[in-house]
């Protein structure tokens, strides 16, 4: 779906949204792939959308800008940043959550 240099760009704006610290950021707990995976399905009908986002952060050195991060498709592109690293085990183990422990 994403093209090579838009999942490196969402890698990039992942590692924004969430840097890595002590915890993981938001590449490392699979920002990419969680969200490649809602825009084939969940977010399908955006796709193209946030593909179009992407390039224009790619276009821009990932230069945020408060027009740019203003926009309907910002905010979409950060939450779903946001409920990758929540839902994934880095996010829960940054917090406390243990599954089964």
């Amino acid at each position: 779906m994403l093209t090579e240099t838009q999942r490196t760009t969402l890698a990039a704006f992942a590692d924004l949204v969430i840097p890595p610290d002590d915890a993981p950021g938001g590449t490392d707990a699979g920002a990419v792939a969680f969200v490649e995976d809602l825009l084939t399905h969940e977010l399908a009908p955006r796709a193209a959308e946030y593909a179009a986002f992407l390039d224009t952060l790619a276009a821009g050195n990932l230069t945020l800008s408060p027009e740019l991060e203003s926009t309907p498709i910002f905010r979409l592109a950060a939450e779903t940043i946001h409920e990758a690293y929540w839902t994934s085990a880095a996010g829960q183990q940054a917090v406390g959550f243990t599954v089964g422990g």
